[in-house]
């Protein structure tokens, strides 16, 4: 019995799918046909089994003999399609492993190309927008004292405000009303809010009483009459409506000729800035007065040491030359 020619090409197929393709959908398409060729293996083999035993007492030795070849030839064709599904088993494990290495080789290939698009840049730009940095905040510092200077020498003139705190809003802001106008509101009796807004146009006024009105809630009927429910009372009340900026309290962060600090770049430049919480105004235009000076080359002279190695007893050292020999 051998086995249908479709089965054996799709074999030839399937087992050239597992060793030379690296696209993961077509080796699990491929391993779906592996175990249905497994299924159809084994049922050929049951079916060859079943024949031989029912034909084993009516059949001459040679015809038996053919049988017994057919039962070879789909034990043989399920050990292949068994194997088939081992090996596209390994394919798609190593298929996905590159697929994960290959994402992992771009995540690592892309932060390398960003460290060396800023190694290329830092050295230059820190040390210029660092310099610039410490000019405006020397200009900050000069401005500062001279107020501070103006408040104390010419005290009948207008006080002059901070530039930082006036630019940085650190002082805060007062309330900002923007309009004030006077509204007639539907109020329940016995309260002081005034009905929701939404339900102002609900409120039915009394043609009778002028000023007053009746406001349904909802009651439990099943119609939307404008008078089912539970009745309230109103009143028009006058309010003044007033609408406004709410006020922003002062912040304390810190000012920036305290709190910034720009380290030096290298490991013999000076610091362009340095932050100190108790540091007044003077103080740091004293430091962002004074020159930066240059980096110094980097004196690395030669060194020499010795290490001294622990001592061997000689026999044990004799030991150890044998041992080496040997």
């Amino acid at each position: 019995m051998k086995a249908p020619k479709i089965i054996r090409d799709g074999l030839a197929a399937l087992i050239s799918t597992a060793r030379r393709e690296t696209d993961l959908d077509k080796l699990m398409s491929a391993l779906s046909e592996a175990y249905r060729q497994i299924e159809i293996a084994t049922r050929d083999r049951e079916d060859a089994e079943t024949i031989y035993r029912e034909r084993i007492l009516d059949s001459t030795p040679s015809e038996l003999a053919q049988i017994q070849e057919g039962k070879v030839e789909t034990t043989i064709a399920l050990d292949r399609a068994e194997a088939l599904v081992a090996t596209l088993t390994t394919r798609i494990a190593a298929v996905r492993e590159a697929e994960a290495r290959a994402a992992r080789q771009a995540i690592h290939t892309d932060a390398l190309a960003k460290v060396e698009a800023i190694k290329a840049r830092l050295p230059g730009e820190y040390r210029r927008h660092a310099g610039a940095l410490r000019g405006l905040l020397r200009d900050l510092a000069e401005a500062e004292v001279a107020i501070a200077r103006a408040g104390k020498e010419a005290p009948d003139f207008p006080a002059i405000a901070s530039p930082e705190a006036e630019l940085r809003i650190l002082h805060g802001l007062p309330e900002d009303v923007v309009s004030v106008e006077t509204v007639e509101l539907w109020v329940v009796d016995g309260r002081t809010d005034p009905v929701p807004e939404q339900r102002q146009g609900d409120v039915r006024a009394s043609a009778e009483h002028p000023g007053r009105g009746m406001l349904y809630l909802p009651g439990s009927a099943h119609h939307t009459a404008p008078t089912s429910g539970v009745p309230l009372t109103c009143t028009l009340r006058t309010f003044t409506r007033t609408r406004y900026r709410e006020a922003v309290k002062p912040r304390e962060d810190g000012s920036l000729l305290r709190a910034v600090a720009l380290p030096a770049f290298g490991l013999t430049d000076s610091a362009f800035v340095t932050a100190s919480p108790y540091r007044d105004h003077n103080g740091a235009l004293i430091e962002l007065a004074s020159d930066l000076p240059p980096p110094a080359p980097l004196d690395r002279p030669v060194r020499e040491k010795l290490d001294l190695l622990p001592a061997v007893p000689r026999a044990e050292a004799d030991v150890v030359q044998l041992r080496g020999a040997a």
